[in-house]
This record gives structure tokens, sequence and C-alpha cells, in this order.
């Protein structure tokens, strides 16, 4: 910002939607993103396929956000901030498993890896490379790849940016990498003073904005957002996990969603919906209000850079009143595009400036909240849909074959299902917390048959002309 103090080169203030992903964490929901590609190896390649990786990964790491750690502002005062280091910490930030896995073994080690906390004294990363991923002998080899990031250095489309500038056609790193230095204490707090001065008009700009929006909101008649139904498995969410993998190909969901008046996204909230919906009858839990879903939509622009936190917060609901799969599509897209519909002014009450001790007196809020055990965010369950390459992707010479997603479960829900493109598939991850939903193995087969109910019913829709959805 023109006028503002500049910091030390190196040295990154931390937004408040960032810092926002550290203060919802606990141990049993750690806020990280993870990827899990699996990558083509080459009988070259046998033996020394973590070598190659972690040398690849390490020249093109000065590309990303990833070589820093965070140092806390005295007092509470400021924004944190996130300081460059030199180089990387490979013996802390690498991981090797050298045992062959097949993809059940695979899914295993991951849904335990997801719950190991990220310290972010260190760099807010981690990278576990698999040697030898199934399905057996004869077959092509694989390895795999789980890159884990805290979801304070960015969002979902911010990691699949990351993994771009990780790939073989990204530029290496050139040149010595310099590390940050941190003012000290008394020079921090006067240079945030200075700062929160030379920011107050545009502050004063923000809050008349936030106000608009607030009033807008008030005042619409829009439909109050369906409230979450308080299920007999709610409650925290355990330390446990389970999780599992599953590819769609995109051309049959692209098909169904074209011939139901659809998106790919309604496709795949009616897909979630209608797995969610079998589990909960199954478990005698279905309620008969509809079952909430707690995502995001990416509001990130080209001024706001690659990386960071830059999403709205949508709650639609699923449906899982509904019996009729169509009515039930219909329903999802009326909640969603009312969720769309209010996005404008969500938006509007991102991007807030920081404001003396803001970090201090969220640190107070949010640990209040987890005494009380409540969620930072409403909804029984999250569904995903992040964008990913449509071109084919290579790390170290290595054609990456899956791009799927490890999804994170935040306090107070029960499962996660992301999906993200990689070329013609649709890669999904489902993450369940097994105390409450115990088979995510159903959960995934139930994905599958729900694209084969909505074929059905697109076939029946062309043949009978029926209304549109």
């Amino acid at each position: 910002m023109p006028g503002s103090p500049r910091w030390p080169p190196g040295v990154h203030r931390l937004r408040p939607d960032d810092h926002f992903m550290i203060l919802t964490e606990t141990a049993e929901t750690p806020i990280q993103l993870s990827a899990l590609l699996t990558l083509g190896v080459g009988d070259g390649d046998r033996h020394s396929v973590f070598d190659h990786l972690r040398a690849h990964l390490v020249e093109r790491l000065a590309n990303t956000p990833l070589l820093a750690v965070l140092q806390q502002a005295p007092d509470g005062y400021d924004s944190d901030v996130w300081v460059d280091v030199a180089e990387c910490d490979v013996d802390c930030s690498f991981e090797r498993v050298r045992d062959p896995l097949s993809d059940a073994q695979l899914d295993a080690v991951a849904a335990v890896s997801s719950m190991r906390r990220l310290d972010l004294a260190r760099a807010p990363f981690r990278v576990i490379v698999f040697d030898d991923v199934g399905p057996g002998p004869g077959a092509p080899r694989r390895c795999a790849v789980m890159i884990t990031v805290h979801h304070c250095v960015t969002d979902g489309v911010g990691l699949q940016n990351l993994l771009a500038r990780l790939a073989d056609d990204a530029p290496s790193a050139t040149g010595p990498r310099v590390a940050g230095r941190p003012l000290p204490d008394d020079q921090w707090l006067a240079a945030a003073v200075a700062r929160f001065e030379a920011e107050a008009p545009a502050r004063e700009a923000k809050r008349a904005l936030l106000e608009q929006a607030r009033d807008a909101l008030r005042s619409s008649e829009r439909a109050p957002r369906t409230r979450t139904p308080v299920l007999k498995m709610s409650g925290p969410t355990s330390g446990e996990r389970a999780y599992v993998r599953l590819s769609l190909p995109l051309e049959r969901v692209r098909t169904v969603a074209h011939s139901l008046d659809s998106t790919i996204n309604d496709i795949l909230l009616a897909l979630a919906s209608q797995a969610v919906r079998q589990s909960l009858i199954d478990l005698g839990d279905l309620p008969e209000t509809p079952i909430v879903v707690n995502s995001a939509r990416s509001y990130r622009r080209p001024e706001h850079g690659e990386f960071g936190n830059r999403i709205v917060a949508l709650h639609p609901h699923l449906a899982t009143d509904i019996e009729d799969p169509l009515e039930r599509l219909r329903a999802i897209k009326a909640s969603m595009a009312a969720e769309r519909d209010r996005t404008q002014w969500d938006e509007a009450m991102l991007d807030q400036l920081e404001v003396p001790y803001g970090p201090r007196d969220r640190r107070a809020k949010y640990a209040e909240r987890a005494l009380r055990g409540a969620p930072a965010l409403p909804g029984n369950v999250t569904v995903s849909n992040v964008p990913g390459p449509a071109e084919p992707r290579c790390f170290a010479g290595m054609r990456q074959l899956s791009n799927h997603p490890v999804p994170l479960l935040g306090n107070g829900r029960f499962l996660n299902i992301t999906s993200r493109r990689s070329g013609d598939w649709l890669d999904l991850g489902v993450m369940a917390d097994p105390t409450k939903l115990p088979d995510v193995q159903q959960v995934a087969a139930s994905i599958g048959a729900a694209l084969g109910t909505y074929e059905s019913c697109a076939r029946t829709r062309g043949r009978q002309h029926d209304r549109p959805i």
C-alpha cells in the first residue's frame, strides 16, 4: 500500500484470513492441505525414486512460499510474519517409505499422515515419497508422493498453483536465496504503529463497506440458510481418520451434467448427497431436515497473487431429505444458487486489514470457542470441487497418473469429499471420522453408484423430454 512502512526483505505479514487457519486447528483437526500424487516410474528409476524426487523438489522450493518459518508479533499487537529461510531442511521436510504398498495400504498411511500436525516453527510443509505402490507384479511400476502444506499458507486453488511450480516445466530457482531478518521487538512495534496510522483511511473505507454489506444482508428478502441438523453422531470430530481414493471419468460426469442442465459441481454435490443419504439411512441417523455442507468458493483475482487464502464460505444443503434423485438435484441447485448470491456480500467482508492487537484478540476468541467445543463454521460435511490441470504434468521425469486430495475434517464434521481434475479424470479423496462413519469404502462405492443413477436419469429424461432441472 502506498505510504505504508515497508518490511525488511524476506519478511511477509500474515493476513487475518490466513491466521484463521491456525486458530481453528486442534490436535484432532489439523488444518492442512495434502495432495497424493501417483507417478509412473521407468525401469531405470527403480532404485532412485526418492533421491530424484527430493532433488527435483528442493531445486524448485525457492519459487514457492514454503521456505519460511512463522514468528509471532510481540504482545500480539501486529500480524504474525513469515520469515524466509535460506534453504530447505531436507531431513525434517522429506520422508521415505521404502516398502511396497498396495493402494489400500497407501490410503491407510495417508490417513494417518494427515493427522500429523506441521510445526510452524519449521517450514510449513512435509513431503513423503512412497517408492513402490501396487498394483503388483507385471504391471507398470508406480510411486507416490504426498505433499502436505499448512492451510495458513494457501487454499486449495493455491495448492494447485504450488504443485505447478514444482512440476518439470517450472523453472528451477536461480542464484542464492537470502534469509529474512525480522525486526527486533521495539523496532517491530514502532513500525507497526506507523503502518496502522498509514492504513487508517483504507481501514475506515473497508469498515464502511462492511457495514454496507451487513445492512444489505439484513434487509435482504432471501430465505434464511438451512440450519445444520443435529445427528446422533454429532459432536466434536475424533482424532481418527479413514481415507479412500476413487476416480471418475470426467467425460461421463460432463455428459450427465449437460443432459440434466447442470454444472459438474452440481453433479458432484448430487453424487455426494446420494452417498451421504445412503450412509445415514444405513446408520439409522438420517434427519428430517437436509444435511448442510461446509464448502468454499474461490474469489482469487489476478491482483491477489497465487497463494494465501482467497475463499468465501458456502453452506448449501444436500437435500438428503428428498428421496427422488432428480428432485434432490433440483433442490441442491436452488440451494447452491442462493449461496452464490450471498457471496457478493461475503466477499466484501473478507480481506480485512489488520487492527492493533487483532492477533491477540483472535487468539482469545478462538481459545474460548475451543473450550466450548464450538465448530468454527456450520455444516455436517464438506464437499469441494477444486480445479486441477487438464494437461499432462511430470515431476522429475515421472508422469503424473493421478492427483488425489487428502481432505481435512474441521471440528464437528464427519466426512469430506473433495474432487480435483487430473487430465481426463476427476480424482476424489474421501476422508471420514470412522468413529462416526465406520465404512468409508461404502461411501466411495455409493458415489460411483450415484453416477450410474444420474446417467440413468439423464437417459430417461432424454426420452421423456422431462422439464428442466
